[in-house]
Formats: structure tokens, sequence, C-alpha cells
């Protein structure tokens, strides 16, 4: 058994390999195979590319990809350790003993750096110290994410403070300007009522190369063999237990490598293992620029995997490029070889005037970047047979924020079907194609998240009139409420015909230092709705809903808003959905255990 690290410039030359060792049955027909993958994009694309190779028949391309479990290494990792579902270390949860540990230690000496950065520490002035305060949640969740990845690429690091020092894990000292955080890592460890995770690392290191069963960790069931494909990445702490686990079964890594002829130059220097990055002169012994300056990761994982016994198969050496070719497969072909061509070489070299195959797009904007895009995926589809949808992967920056746009792009096909008449098409050709987005973010993905978001940021706000009527429109909230559109626009009509801007109430103004104020609130707003006149403060210039009445009255316009008697039941439903974000803000702006939580109403049937 052992560790076995497979590299190649060619995702689709990896997929092969991997396609071949799963087509070799388990010992156990009814075991599932594991596969670790970086991210839901790269396992959709990977279960495609097996199902070429996996079951299928003599004339290929009809297989299935099945019982394999797609897991990503963090969650590998934790199923080993044992905190699949429940790691008090995981940074969302060590969020609040951070805080409790912040607010109790800001007085200590130790802590004066921390202290004055939250408004705390002397010479701080009040307007100064009042907009520091804010951060307090902000600076706990970055440090719980930092000390989470100290735990994960620094373990030693972390053992060593947890024993009362202060070192890097790399036998130096930490830098004076961060020598509070030894200390605070000291008082979260008190405040956390679990094993420290370097000691449950250690623990679960131990047991994976004692056996298979060993008793610390129980119910653990793996298959004789694991692999994890697409890294570019992988923390230390996660390569200490991938080994461990090696030490009984058989572990591959399927790795995507630019420059074999890098890896093997730098095998030499990477072989210490990991050092600082001020440090590392590896970018130095490189030749290719592109390598030099977007090779870090590599280089990085070229380190941390020499800590750890592997067996590497051969990879050949990249022949020279031919004379002719396009330009992506030179550029490709140097960067294998980590070679600078020459201008001789360079003045050899023929391209064509057509060669398409990098391509660089100048574009005054997001949804501009989204039009360009469809129209060159739907010229290279059909200037070249051999493409196919499902081989076109397009990456971007924040996805969650061109997603509309990509819907809206691609994603009209079903919608428009009739043409002009003159045998043109009736959308763009790219509205035919399939769109599946990946590694969105789970307020996108799912609506009750991004309604739950959007109450927590509702309970802390304004609770202005168009904040208010947006919540309302959302389909989770229609649905409780039973309100439909008719509902909808006549709540729009009476917010505008009675004048809400923005409020609770007056207790509500009294916290943006407004006392006594209650115009234009939604509690005023709603009695002058249900009993009787109100002055909107200005007299409106567009025409009244047919439900509302206005009058001229000592300079101010006087409205009795409200709903027709056949509509009342809609007037009351709309009521209760306007004044549940008031019974919302109250219960979240005080501090409660879980049990001072409501239990949440049986679902109710219809409306």
């Amino acid at each position: 058994m052992t560790l076995v690290v497979h590299r190649d410039v060619s995702t689709a030359a990896l997929a092969e390999g991997l396609a071949a060792l799963l087509a070799e049955p388990l010992p156990d027909p009814f075991a599932e195979e594991v596969v670790a993958v970086p991210a839901k994009g790269v396992e959709r694309w990977l279960a495609q590319r097996l199902s070429h190779t996996l079951g299928a028949g003599t004339a290929g391309h009809d297989g299935v990809c099945a019982g394999i479990r797609f897991l990503n290494p963090h969650s590998l990792v934790s199923m080993v350790l044992g905190i699949e579902r429940d790691d008090p270390w995981h940074p969302d949860r060590l969020v609040w003993p951070m805080l409790e540990a912040i607010d109790t230690s800001l007085g200590e000496p130790w802590a004066d750096t921390l202290a004055r950065h939250l408004g705390r520490g002397e010479g701080v002035d009040a307007e100064r110290a009042a907009l520091r305060r804010g951060r307090r949640y902000a600076v706990a969740r970055r440090l719980a994410g930092l000390l989470a990845g100290y735990a994960a690429s620094r373990p030693a690091m972390i053992t060593d403070w947890r024993e009362g020092g202060s070192g890097d894990g790399l036998g130096g000292q930490v830098e004076d300007d961060l020598g509070w955080q030894p200390p605070l890592w000291r008082r979260v460890l008190e405040l956390v009522d679990a094993e420290p995770p370097d000691v449950r690392q250690q623990r679960v290191v131990a047991a994976l190369r004692s056996g298979e069963h060993a008793p610390s960790l129980p119910g653990l069931e793996l298959p004789g063999r694991l692999s994890l494909f697409g890294h570019t990445r992988i923390a230390r702490s996660e390569v200490e237990v991938l080994a461990a686990l090696a030490e009984h079964r058989d572990v591959h890594l399927w790795l995507p490598q630019a420059s074999p002829a890098a890896w093997q130059a730098l095998a030499p220097q990477v072989s210490a293992g990991p050092v600082p990055r001020d440090e590392d002169e590896t970018a130095l012994l490189v030749d290719h620029p592109l390598l030099a300056s977007l090779g870090r990761d590599a280089r990085e994982l070229q380190r941390t995997l020499s800590l750890v016994p592997h067996t590497a198969p051969e990879v050949p050496a990249p022949s020279p490029p031919p004379p002719s070719g396009s330009l992506l497969h030179l550029l490709q072909t140097d960067l294998a070889r980590d070679h600078v061509p020459s201008p001789q070489e360079v003045a050899g070299r023929h391209i064509g005037a057509d060669d398409r195959s990098l391509q660089v797009h100048a574009c005054h904007g997001q949804a501009r970047q989204i039009d360009v895009l469809r129209d060159v995926l739907a010229d290279l589809l059909e200037h070249d047979p051999t493409l196919e949808p499902r081989d076109i992967l397009v990456m971007c920056p924040d996805i969650d924020t061109y997603a509309p746009l990509v819907h809206a792009g691609f994603g009209l096909g079903e919608v428009v079907r009739e043409g002009p008449g003159d045998g043109s098409p009736a959308t763009h050709p790219a509205h035919s194609l399939r769109v599946r987005l990946a590694d969105r973010a789970p307020t996108q993905a799912n609506p009750l998240l991004a309604l739950a978001a959007r109450l927590v940021g509702l309970a802390g706000g304004r609770l202005t009139a168009g904040e208010v009527l947006d919540l309302a429109r959302s389909a989770p909230v229609r649905r409780r409420f039973g309100l439909d559109d008719d509902d909808l626009e006549r709540l729009g009509d009476w917010v505008g015909s009675v004048g809400v801007r923005w409020g609770l109430d007056e207790e509500h103004r009294a916290d943006y230092a407004l006392p006594g104020l209650t115009q234009n609130t939604w509690q005023a707003g709603w009695r002058g709705c249900w009993s009787g006149p109100r002055s909107t403060g200005r007299r409106s210039t567009t025409s009244a809903p047919p439900s509302v009445s206005t009058t001229w009255t000592a300079g101010t316009s006087t409205s009795r808003g409200g709903w027709p008697s056949s509509s009342r039941g809609s007037g009351g439903r709309c009521g209760r959905c306007v004044s549940r974000p008031r019974r919302s803000g109250g219960r979240m702006s005080s501090r409660r255990g879980c049990s001072g939580w409501p239990t949440p109403p049986p679902p109710r049937r219809g409306r």
C-alpha cells in the first residue's frame, strides 16, 4: 500500500488514467469508490469523462458513472477525523468562543494591539472608538478563519502555542506585532470544551497508521483505494492524513501540472519541505516567466508532498513544438518544457492568420462580457464540428454576480420559439445551449437561506419601504402569508398613498437619534389605514388609488388609505406580513440561548 502521485499536463489524460484504475473492480462488489475533487464543477466534468469508459460498450461513450462517492479533501479528512457533521473548530462555530475570548482579553497587556483595533485601548477618541467597536464580529470571524487555517497548514505552530510557546512552526518566532495571537489561542482553548485540533490530528494519524479497525476510529469504512483528482493545493494536515491512510490502502493523487520539466528541476530544492514565502527562492529557478509568476501553488504543493513518502510514475519529457501550430499549443509546449523561445525560434514559428486558439476581448462591462462570450462560443461551435458543448468550461471570478447575466444570455431558448418569419432563428443560437452553474453560494441556491440572511439584515437596518416590499415579494413570504399579485400591488399603492418611508415606530426611530418622530413610520401608516385620516407631510402629485380619498388641509395632504370592504382579508394578510419584521427584529436584538428561540409553527395549508 502506498501513496501514488500521478502528474500530467492534460486533465483529460489524468481522467483517462483514473477511469482505467476504477475499471478494475474492488474486492467488495458493494463498496463505493471514493474520489475527492476540489469543486462541484470538477465533479460534474469528471463524472462525464468517466462515463465514457466505465461500463461503456465496444462503441464507447455509452457508459455510466455510478458507485462513486465524490468528496472534497476537507470532507474526506473530516470523515476520517469523525467531524463530518459537527466540528467545534470550524470557523463558523469557532467565531462564538472567539468573541468571548476577545471580550475577556481586551484588558490584558498582551492584547493591547487588538484592543486599540477594536476601540478599547488608550489614545482612541470617542468617535473613532464607537466605529471600531462595530468590528467585533468581523474581527472574530476573521481570526477564527486564520486560526483554523493555522491548524490545517501549520499544525506544529499551534501545538507550540498550546504548550506555551510562540513559534511559527518553521523554527522561528512569530513577529512582534503578532505576539498577541498565541495567548489568544490559549484563551480560546480554555473556552472550547473539545479536543484541540492538533491533538485530534495526531491521535487520528496514529490510529490510521496502527491499523484499519483502530478502536479510536469507530465506524470508519473506506474502500481499499482512494483517489484525489485535480487539486492544486492540499493543506499539510490533509497530506499527513492521506499518508497515514496510505499505510493500509492505495491512495492516488491525480495532479494537473503545467510543467513536468520545472517539477523535475525543482525536486532537489523543495526536498526540505515548506519554508516561509519570503525565503522561498524557487521562483528564481524556473525559466519561463509565467511559471515564475503563476506557479507558486504548484511549487508549494511540491514542497508539502516532499514531507511524506510517495511514488510517482515517470512522466516523459515533453518534445519540442513543431514549426507550425496553434498559438495555444506553442505556449503550452513552452510551459511544459520550461523554455523561453529565443528570437530566432520565434521567427521560425508559423502561426496561421485564422488561428483563434488564444483570444483576448476587452469589454466595457459585465453584461457586455456575456454578450461577447455567447457570440464567441456560437462561432466556435459553428466552425469546429469536433467541439461539443460539454467540452466548454467558462470560469469567472464571481459566479453569483454573473449568474443572472448568464441566465439572460443563454436561457431564453424555451421562451422565444418563433422567428420573424423570414427563416432566421427566433433567438440567438447560444440560447439553445444548456448551461449549468457550479459553485454558487448557498444563499443563491437555497431561497430560504437567502430569506434568512435578508431578515437578519432587516433586523439591524432602517426597514425602508422598498426593503419591506421586496421582502413581501419573495416567493417564501408570499406563500407563507398567502399573498397574490393583486395583494402586492395593493400593498405597494397603500405604502405610497400613506407616505411610509422608514422605521417601524417611535422606539425604532429613537435608535437613530430621532426620538418622538413617528411620521412616515410603518406603525403610523398602518394606524392611519385602519383608524382614520393621517398626514403624509406632502401633497401627492399623482392620483391616489381608488380606495384612498385625499383632501387638502392646512398645507398638508390628508389621506385615508385602506382596502375595499371586499378585500379586507387581503389587508389582514398584508398587515401580518408587514408586522413580522418588527417581531423578528425584537427577538434578534436580544441575546438568547437555543432554548429561548421559539418553536416554528406547523405548516399551514392554503392561506
